[in-house]
């Protein structure tokens, strides 16, 4: 009977999530390519979202990321990440210079269950951001969200997305980690691969299964979030982001 009670309150919270999804955010998240000097943060884990704000901003602004990942590939050209082993290192001192300067300039919740909300700072004061709110379904898919990573003259770009059906404000943050790291990954050449070989013993045929393990290490500079997409239909969450390819320095980099 408990288990029974339980599981219906889970499901009941998990309704009332969806239920109380937004549909509208505003310009400023969706487009921050179009408000320089804007920081946002997510409030998380029981950390506000100015702690976000300020931690992200530096780590953003330069930090070094090391470790080590597996990735496996089978006969279809499917590749997924299995295990993985990388951080992200900033100087802590950056974040003690910051603290306390930052201007809360809006704000919007994204869980009236959870108390959950994301912010807009600066180092500037300012009155108020743009109050233009855009409905998410009304938005057409823009064409990168089909890609993961490309290149120009100037800047690497990297897409990143995960399911929108839990927390948002994880889901969003863990997008934008996503892109980032598919920026490193298609940048990394320090791998070893193993290929191995399976047989279908009814039929016979040959498949097989690849394993690379790259080891990642890079200084970044200047991250930008460029856009974010929320695909409310299929309850996903995307992420551009960019680097200048200047500001990517790594010993193992193929160019």
């Amino acid at each position: 009977m408990m288990r029974f009670v339980l599981i219906s309150i889970l499901g009941s919270l998990c309704y009332f999530s969806q239920l109380f999804a937004i549909e509208e955010y505003p310009s400023w998240f969706l487009y921050p390519k179009n408000y320089p000097g804007i920081i946002v943060g997510y409030s998380y884990g029981g950390h506000s979202a100015r702690t976000d704000a300020e931690n992200m901003y530096c780590a953003y602004k330069s930090c070094v990321v090391n470790g080590t990942l597996e990735i496996f590939e089978d006969t279809n050209e499917s590749q997924w990440l299995k295990n993985s082993d990388y951080y992200y290192y900033y100087s802590p001192d950056s974040v003690l210079k910051i603290q306390g300067k930052l201007f809360g300039i809006d704000s919007f919740m994204t869980n009236i269950l959870t108390g959950d909300y994301i912010a807009a700072y600066s180092f500037e004061q300012r009155d108020s951001l743009s109050k233009e709110w855009i409905n998410a379904r009304q938005l057409k898919a823009p064409p990168w969200v089909e890609k993961t990573f490309w290149e120009d003259e100037r800047y690497a770009y990297g897409v990143g997305l995960f399911t929108s059906r839990r927390n948002e404000n994880d889901a969003w943050k863990t997008a934008e980690e996503q892109a980032i790291f598919n920026i490193l990954t298609n940048l990394a050449v320090g791998f070893h691969r193993i290929k191995i070989l399976y047989k279908d013993q009814t039929d016979g045929e040959s498949s097989f299964q690849e394993i690379s393990f790259l080891r990642i290490k890079y200084y970044l500079k200047d991250i930008e979030i460029v856009e974010r997409y929320p695909d409310l239909e299929n309850q996903l969450f995307y992420v551009l982001v960019r680097i200048a390819k200047k500001n990517i320095i790594s010993p193992m980099l193929r160019r």
